[in-house]
């Protein structure tokens, strides 16, 4: 394909010439022949010397005009094998840019499509890296809780001769793996209809904002209870009302307390802040955990979708790495922003969202 079109714009390019050539001796040749009739010396001109000399002066320009051309023709040339090799797959080939023309210019955008391209391979094949973790993940995590599940429902049916203590007891443990399911089953849906164009939809309701922080903390008390952990809800205002989402608002701040917990255990204490800020119509929410910092590189991916920062698949810190994702993804929605810092102050995680004055 390159020689047959590196062929045909050659062969256009002498045609060209050649054809500038001929009207080029023809246009003068007429000049010279009406110059010399009407000139009174026209018998001392020798007519057929001019038109030699016109000849020559026009084939002499043919030949230097190839010659300044044939340059750009082999570099036309290299462009055309450069644009070759990448359609034949070789991404990481590149084409010299010379000079400072349009052909240049042609190379240096071939260059930049070939970079894009090579981003979006590599971008694709992390995607597919992270949907095949995805998989393993999940097979994992829902295999565990149901296994038990199962395993204590089969013992409750088949077995007549439990206790209650023993009845209740198997009983709290599969509602507590069908309580984690739940989240997991939870996160997995809210996760494909943001991946695939399905936006959460916001339904704004007139919510007081400190109150739905006091109820859902009291509603995780016993997960607190359960990790021998503190919390506290320290706010500036005794009210605030705003337009939110009150499910969705939830679920974000689930996430958050839950994400909390899960590493904070170390630090014994988990604290909520909210700070109303009138003058910039904006609310500031805080859910601080003193347990294990988080690592420098770590903070910068940390809203990635799939991304872990424990890697390790444990009953207690195993999960989709989809929820703080799906935080960020809720404030975003909510028109707000979402941060973190985790120094010796403690991991911090703002949500700052946009208040009525």
């Amino acid at each position: 394909m390159r020689n047959r079109l590196f062929k045909n714009y050659y062969s256009r390019f002498v045609i060209n010439v050649v054809f500038a050539s001929v009207i080029l001796f023809a246009f003068t040749s007429f000049l010279v022949y009406n110059t010399i009739i009407i000139e009174d010396n026209k018998e001392n001109v020798n007519l057929y010397s001019i038109i030699l000399f016109l000849a020559f002066g026009v084939i002499v320009f043919a030949l230097t005009f190839i010659a300044l051309e044939r340059k750009r023709n082999h570099y036309l040339d290299e462009i055309f094998l450069g644009i070759e090799r990448i359609s034949k797959g070789d991404l990481n080939s590149k084409i010299e840019a010379k000079g400072d023309d349009e052909l240049s210019l042609m190379a240096l955008n071939i260059n930049l499509m070939q970079d894009t391209i090579n981003k979006l391979i590599i971008s694709e094949k992390e995607s597919e890296k992270t949907k095949n973790e995805l998989i393993t993940n999940i097979a994992h995590d829902l295999r565990t809780p149901l296994t038990s599940i199962i395993g204590y429902l089969d013992i409750l049916v088949n077995n007549k001769t439990l206790d209650e203590e023993k009845k209740n007891n198997y009983l709290s443990i599969a509602f507590e793996k069908s309580k984690k399911l739940e989240v997991l089953i939870e996160d997995l849906f809210s996760f494909t209809k943001m991946n695939y164009g399905d936006e959460l939809v916001l339904k704004k309701e007139r919510i007081d904002i400190v109150e739905l922080l006091n109820q859902l903390l009291s509603e995780l008390y016993p997960l607190f209870e359960t990790n021998n952990l503190e919390y506290s809800l320290q706010s500036n205002v005794s009210s605030k009302m705003m337009d939110l989402d009150p499910k969705l608002i939830v679920r974000l701040f689930e996430n958050l307390i839950n994400n909390a917990i899960k590493y904070g255990k170390d630090g014994k204490n988990i604290v909520v802040k909210l700070k109303s800020i009138e003058e910039l119509s904006k609310v500031e929410i805080s859910v601080i955990n003193f347990g294990k910092l988080i690592p420098e590189q770590s903070l910068k991916k940390i809203f990635d979708k799939f991304y872990r920062v424990d890697n390790s698949r444990t009953s207690e810190t195993g999960g989709t790495g989809l929820g703080l994702a799906i935080a960020k993804s809720i404030v975003e929605l909510h028109g707000g922003e979402i941060t973190v810092k985790s120094d010796t102050d403690g991991t911090v995680f703002k949500v700052t969202l946009k208040s009525d004055l």
